[in-house]
């Protein structure tokens, strides 16, 4: 037999042996801490939840009719009907914590109305604290959304797009206008009419009824064909590098910006995109919320960023039914899964 060193046989431990998974019963106390003690009156066409944050039903396609005017005050436990799981809300209390000297920040990749932007943006302000939340949507028409929703809670709000090599300077740009040190603490969300990818260029996205929020930067090769077998017209769209924009964030802060949460919806190329990204969102972010949609997804990214040393916080995985035919695992995906990544390189 040949002679094998014990290096040879050595294997790379996955973990960092620190991080905490975050537990059902660590959820109701993280929720309560997102509570508005006064919420606004939802009128006619809004529905308020226990944040306090105003969402415009009429403007979601999908958004069930009967929550337009009224008000719920009930945890989502275990969702909310329309838009999310706990879990992910538990991300964003998980998120806020910790931050209250220092302005929080907030990146969501794959927008579409930017609702934990701008759920971050609206309870930094309650807690009179300054906040920035940058929003990468590739849909013009879900860039208005967001826009629209930020007016709706009103949270300043700068809409940028044009050429790729010019996207994160637009944002540093908006970015210098704001001061996290001012008298009045402020909030700035900037969306950015894009898709957010591992590198900055243009990719093909499919043109579809704004109601789909499924469309991703995928088709099969030398076809019109999306990860879920669909026949789409697709059109050229800039993409902005997540690590191009983490470092224009930073550009505008201290040595000790980082990001204190980075929501990624990307419906399928979560892993491709995050691979090539994770130098760069290594050394900018603290916490990583992924959307996940297959189970080959979710075990690459297990596997990848425990062994980069990153904690798992929250592992919910993805339901599918297979049933029917689809050209990836992503397309059979009837509901997304989560995970929570904390990286202890910048706590």
């Amino acid at each position: 037999m040949p002679d094998i060193s014990s290096s040879d046989r050595a294997v790379a431990s996955l973990g960092n042996g620190v991080a905490q998974p975050i537990q059902a019963s660590d959820i109701p106390p993280l929720l309560e801490s997102l509570r508005c003690a006064q919420p606004p009156d939802p009128g006619e066409e809004f529905f308020v939840d226990w944040m306090g944050i105003r969402t415009r039903i009429p403007m979601l396609p999908w958004a069930p009719s009967e929550l337009a005017g009224t008000l719920s005050e009930e945890l989502p436990i275990p969702d909310d009907g329309y838009r999310s799981e706990d879990i992910e809300y538990a991300a964003l209390a998980r998120a806020l914590l910790g931050t209250d000297e220092r302005p929080l920040r907030i990146v969501e990749i794959g927008a579409g109305w930017a609702p934990w932007a701008i759920g971050g943006l609206v309870q930094a302000r309650r807690r009179g604290q300054p906040g920035i939340a940058v929003a990468v949507e590739a849909d013009p028409r879900r860039c208005a959304w967001a826009m629209q929703h930020a007016r709706d809670n009103h949270v300043e709000a700068v809409h940028v797009s044009g050429r790729p090599r010019k996207l994160a300077r637009l944002v540093a740009d908006a970015l210098s206008t704001f001061s996290g040190h001012a008298a009045e603490p402020t909030q700035l969300l900037i969306v950015v009419q894009a898709a957010g990818w591992h590198e900055t260029t243009t990719v093909e996205f499919p043109e579809t009824d704004i109601e789909d929020m499924g469309t991703a930067v995928w088709t099969l090769p030398g076809t019109d064909v999306d990860y879920r077998g669909a026949h789409l017209k697709h059109g050229t769209v800039p993409a902005i590098s997540i690590p191009d924009l983490l470092a224009a964030i930073r550009e505008t802060g201290t040595d000790r910006t980082v990001v204190d949460l980075l929501h990624v919806d990307v419906q399928g190329v979560e892993f491709d995109l995050l691979e090539r990204a994770a130098d760069g969102i290594q050394s900018h972010t603290r916490l990583m919320a992924v959307g996940t949609h297959s189970r080959w997804n979710e075990g690459k990214l297990q596997h990848f960023f425990l062994e980069r040393g990153w904690g798992l916080l929250i592992d919910d995985p993805c339901k599918a039914h297979f049933t029917m035919t689809h050209p990836t695992l992503s397309g059979f995906t009837v509901q997304d899964g989560m995970q929570l990544w904390e990286n202890p390189f910048v706590l």
